[in-house]
């Protein structure tokens, strides 16, 4: 029979039950995490978010809309058009287009670690959880 304080305290975490081995894992890769991420943050600057779209915006305002699958092409027209100006906007681009990538892959590594801890069979299988975190939280 499940008491009453039982379910007042139940605490789930990205859908696991926090009780549990894995949830308690997915507990300590989140925290560890924003110590990773939140360092990256502190130096990515809403500042740098905003220049970042203002420069899009330039770019837009001069007919060229910078795609993945276009990239390469855009930055060679723009380094042959010789405006100064805009080269230089486009190293500025870049350089802030690196750190939203750097940003992106260490997010994108805590949602895999997540993922494979939530597809366990049991939460509370310590080796199992031990190998999906152990690399991460050694860091």
């Amino acid at each position: 029979m499940i008491k009453k304080n039982q379910i007042e305290n139940y605490e789930e975490t990205s859908g696991i039950d926090t009780s549990t081995y894995a949830g308690k894992a997915i507990k300590a890769v989140k925290s560890k995490s924003r110590g990773i991420i939140g360092d990256d943050l502190l130096i990515f600057t809403l500042l740098d978010f905003m220049t970042f779209m203002m420069l899009n915006n330039k770019f837009a305002s001069k007919g060229i809309f910078i795609t993945s699958e276009n990239r390469e092409e855009k930055y060679i027209e723009m380094i042959e058009s010789g405006e100064e100006d805009l080269i230089n906007s486009l190293e500025e681009y870049i350089n802030l287009l690196d750190k939203i990538k750097l940003l992106e892959e260490k997010k994108k590594e805590v949602d895999e670690i997540i993922f494979k801890l939530q597809c366990l069979k049991d939460y509370n299988e310590e080796e199992q959880v031990n190998e999906i975190i152990k690399d991460y939280l050694r860091r």
